[in-house]
């Protein structure tokens, strides 16, 4: 039998789905939201169909990938029951819980306060600065 080339074996078909598969593969391990020990792998179908007499055929080519699920995300909720309106709420919890009150004070001199509810600590920042920027200590001397 005479060696079939398979970089042009079906006019390119076959390397050129390799190769699309091997990509998808290549940027699926790269993915930060995939397991990055999950095994992938690329299934390559070569079937034949053959005529009656045996003398002729086609032949398909199809490759594919198995790839790394997306990894799964965690966030924290609660759940509690409406009292007044008598109706179930369900809430996601971030920074602030719900029904927690965020202590921000305005003073008469366009100053504002607050409290980062991580460390209890207390900032004051200008109404226009924002909390967490950088002061200017010459512009707060004037």
């Amino acid at each position: 039998m005479q060696h079939i080339n398979l970089e042009t074996f079906a006019k390119g078909a076959f390397s050129a789905q390799v190769n699309r598969e091997l990509q998808k593969v290549a940027a699926n391990i790269q993915d930060p939201n995939t397991d990055a020990k999950a095994k992938r792998k690329i299934s390559v179908v070569i079937e034949f169909k053959p005529n009656e007499e045996r003398d002729f055929g086609t032949v398909s080519v199809h490759a594919s990938a198995s790839l790394a699920p997306a990894l799964g995300s965690v966030t924290a909720m609660c759940f509690g029951k409406n009292l007044k309106a008598g109706e179930v709420e369900a809430a996601e919890i971030g920074a602030q819980l719900p029904g927690q009150l965020e202590l921000v004070e305005e003073k008469p001199d366009g100053t504002v306060r607050t409290v980062d509810p991580t460390t209890g600590e207390i900032y004051d920042f200008d109404a226009e600065q924002k909390p967490g920027e950088v002061i200017d200590l010459r512009r707060k001397q004037a």
